[in-house]
């Protein structure tokens, strides 16, 4: 892919902003990380925030005027959009490019789409189905979220046509324990194989309840009568206090480490055996294929998109969600020395796979070609 030497498209993106922390932002964030901007002219603009309620409706709605103010320009709109609050507040800005004419692109990152519709019952389903009709385009993560949208919008058929299946990407690090001569140019790139802590695991994310927290760490009691130097870390921000505390009295074998990004996240990752995500539900998160391609053994649910990337026994280890039983049984198995020529072997066919599936520059040039064609 080169650098494009004629005019770029303009294109209006709208999201969360990309301070907040979640998966859209994460993938956002990575676009931006990897160059987009050499390929497109993207004016960015986030509609949420972290904060209170009235922080969040100062951001909103600063954010709309500033998107009714770039629609006229703009060549194409690509709105990323997941359930619940998220889908209420993107659809104004849906609405708007939809009424201007505007070629739109609804991102759909939602892996709670399905139950979040159902319980909003066949008003909410229309609602949802008519402003999905709306888009020339409907990228969605997975097989499983376009089955999903299929059922919603059972009666526009011709949505289908419109729908792609996009999974997320991630930059690559360098396989440093394998990475023999510098590349051309890169006077800076370590060669040191990483050290990882031994019977280290690591969880990176949104603390709380749906992402299989509370499971986790009576998996952890468990682990810590068999394995006594085992240790959990905890990577994200806390949404439950009754968690944090039930944490909190574990410090022994359970830390926590904060919202880890660039250097401090990589470092984590390196120095991890296992990642562990133990998700009620999920779209394609970017935290397991970052995990994959830096050499961490992933032990996660099969839930949502995560079976594309783990399959059991080859790519990682998969368990049922809130399964307790199960996610110790895996961890525990993950961590016992006479496992350790088979997890090098599957660490080795993760990377692979990331490798041939989940770079972000091919997902860019994927992403750029959709743009031209519009």
């Amino acid at each position: 892919m080169t650098e494009l030497d004629g005019k770029k498209k303009k294109i209006l993106m709208v999201g969360p902003d990309r301070s907040v922390h979640g998966g859209i932002s994460a993938v956002v964030n990575g676009l931006y990380e990897a160059g987009i901007e050499r390929y497109a002219d993207i004016e960015y603009i986030g509609t949420m925030r972290e904060g209170s309620k009235l922080k969040k409706l100062a951001v909103a709605a600063g954010a709309y005027i500033r998107f009714l103010r770039a629609l006229k320009s703009a060549d194409i709109v690509h709105i990323h959009v997941a359930s619940d609050m998220s889908f209420e507040r993107k659809r104004l800005f849906i609405l708007a490019a939809h009424k201007r004419g505007k070629k739109l692109i609804i991102h759909q990152h939602g892996g709670d789409l399905k139950n979040w519709v159902s319980a909003g019952g066949d008003k909410r389903k229309k609602r949802v189905a008519e402003t999905l009709n709306m888009a020339d385009r409907l990228i969605v993560l997975t097989p499983v979220l376009y089955d999903t949208i299929r059922d919603i919008c059972s009666d526009s058929p011709d949505v289908v046509s419109r729908m792609i299946v996009m999974p997320n990407s991630v930059k690559i690090p360098e396989v440093a324990d394998a990475c023999g001569e510098r590349p051309a140019g890169d006077a800076t790139r370590s060669c040191e194989a990483p050290v990882r802590v031994p019977h280290s695991i690591l969880f990176l994310g949104r603390i709380c309840e749906d992402k299989g927290i509370r499971e986790l760490i009576d998996a952890m009691d468990a682990l810590k009568v068999s394995c006594p130097d085992v240790h959990l870390t905890l990577g994200g921000i806390w949404e439950e206090p009754g968690l944090k505390a039930l944490a909190e009295a574990r410090s022994d074998y359970i830390s926590f480490a904060g919202w880890l990004t660039g250097k401090d996240k990589d470092e984590a990752l390196r120095r991890s055996e296992i990642f562990v995500l133990p998700s009620y539900y999920e779209g394609h998160p970017v935290s397991v294929i970052e995990a994959m391609a830096s050499g961490c053994l992933v032990v996660a649910t099969d839930v949502g998109g995560i079976p594309m990337m783990v399959e059991d026994g080859h790519t990682g280890l998969l368990v049922k969600p809130r399964d307790v039983q199960g996610l110790t049984d895996a961890l525990l198995k993950a961590l016992s020395p006479e496992f350790d020529p088979v997890r090098a072997e599957i660490v080795a066919q993760a990377r692979s796979l990331v490798e041939k599936d989940y770079d972000i520059n091919g997902y860019i040039r994927r992403l750029i070609g959709i743009y031209e064609e519009m």
